[in-house]
């Protein structure tokens, strides 16, 4: 399938097609920005539908900051729809493609992957941080009776953490 607009993936796995790039394939003779309010009207809803982004733009005149909208791939549908143009349903048609291969068995398969790893690896540093309180906690339960400092430093230095009663003391201090 050939890329006709660039479609990308945020960080809740939604597929974002930029405002101007869609703006600029359809071929609008109206500016972007009055393009873009006058299809807002639709009934699309910003940070719902779509997010304001901003982008610093270099210009002869020094930098300007250029207003974007990414839009979720159902706007950039319905906006294609409405266009009644040939490159409106040329939009269209490669959106639901797009949909098409986002669903399919292979790419759900992929993200869900990507997922649980993502959800491991968090998994791993929060075990790293948890091991010396863990280990403390060990060495604490160890001991059946009330301990002195002395022989906790003790319990702590043999489960591997080098540490002695003056420093735990003034630690727990």
């Amino acid at each position: 399938m050939k890329e006709l607009i660039k479609v990308t993936t945020n960080e809740n796995n939604e597929q974002l097609v930029s405002g101007r790039e869609l703006h600029e394939f359809l071929e609008v003779a109206t500016e972007y920005k009055k393009w873009f309010s006058r299809m807002a009207e639709y009934g699309f809803v910003e940070n719902i539908d779509f997010v304001r982004v901003t982008q610093k733009c270099p210009t002869p005149g020094g930098i300007q900051n250029i207003t974007d909208h990414a839009m979720k791939l159902d706007m950039a549908k319905e906006i294609s729809m409405i266009q009644r143009t040939e490159k409106g349903k040329q939009a269209r048609q490669y959106f639901l493609q797009v949909e098409k291969a986002w669903n399919s068995e292979e790419m759900i398969l992929m993200r869900s992957r990507q997922i649980l790893e993502r959800k491991v690896e968090t998994l791993q540093l929060e075990n790293e941080e948890m091991k010396p309180k863990a280990l403390f906690a060990d060495s604490v339960s160890a001991s059946h009776t009330s301990i002195l400092v002395g022989e906790l430093a003790k319990l702590i230095k043999q489960n591997g953490v080098d540490i002695g009663s003056k420093r735990l003391f003034s630690w727990l201090r």
